[in-house]
């Protein structure tokens, strides 16, 4: 159901703006005809000759879209076998959306009978510049759906950019918790192994740190960002095993405003720092 309505949706779009098209056309035409004195060629006339010519547009556009997207041009290399496609498609639409044209105003307009009796005198008459324009046309259409492709492709290169950024910021950051880890458990190791005969209170203390350290550390390792208060306990721990190593040639002073403790930071921005 969904589905459905995104196809309504899709053609009441399209066929919309090829309407706004028409009735530019027709007021171009109708200005066009006043400027000629034609009074004969009134708004309605050319309203309903722009919106059989445009409509019929709104029916083939989607088959040249699609199209436009299976053989796209590219010129990074140049794609000389998609670029080659172009030219009998393009005569082709024309030449389609001409016959159809000529073939359905001759029938809605009496004028048009009583003028030409014989379809193919019709054809004789206008098709040549008829073709013209819709070749203009049709040009126009795939020059848009390229821009669009090209357009789209520009944004999927944008996301994939911005993708492998985050992906190389997490892979430095995931490489610089490796190199603080061991070499700060290494250390810390040491300390206690040199404390354990001399002072064993002073070793029990940096081993009770050293469990919070990795505790909070096994919480936080697969997290690139972490809060502020979060981040400032990680380094609390750290800063307390180190006091115990050093004694009194380390003291610790925290100075926070209460209103940044929410603040999103990296995980381990302060530890290399302090």
């Amino acid at each position: 159901m969904s589905s459905l309505k995104i196809s309504w949706h899709k053609v009441a779009l399209l066929f919309g703006g090829w309407t706004l098209v028409s009735v530019i056309f027709a007021l171009v035409s109708y200005a066009a005809a006043i400027g000629e004195n034609n009074k004969e060629f009134g708004f309605v006339a050319a309203l309903r000759l722009n919106l059989v010519q445009f409509y019929l547009w709104a029916i083939l556009s989607p088959l040249l879209f699609r199209f436009s997207c299976r053989f796209p041009i590219e010129f990074r290399p140049l794609n000389l076998r998609n670029l080659l496609l172009y030219f009998p498609a393009l005569i082709s639409f024309a030449s389609i959306h001409q016959i159809i044209h000529l073939a359905v105003l001759w029938s809605i307009t009496p004028r048009w009978r009583r003028q030409f009796p014989a379809l193919i005198d019709c054809y004789r008459a206008y098709f040549g510049f008829g073709f013209y324009i819709d070749l203009i046309i049709a040009s126009l259409i795939v020059i848009a759906v390229h821009a669009l492709l090209y357009y789209q492709s520009f944004r999927a290169s944008e996301l994939a950019q911005s993708s492998l950024k985050t992906q190389l910021a997490q892979a430095q950051l995931r490489a610089l918790k490796m190199q603080l880890h061991p070499h700060f458990l290494f250390n810390t190791l040491h300390s206690i192994s040199s404390l354990v005969l001399e002072d064993p209170p002073k070793a029990n203390s940096m081993i009770a740190r050293l469990g919070d350290f990795l505790r909070l550390t096994l919480e936080n390792s697969d997290q690139q960002l972490v809060s502020l208060k979060e981040e400032t306990e990680f380094l609390r721990c750290y800063l307390e095993i180190e006091q115990v190593r050093f004694g009194d040639r380390l003291t610790l002073a925290f100075e926070l405003e209460p209103q940044t403790l929410s603040a999103q930071v990296p995980h381990l921005i302060l530890q290399p720092v302090v």
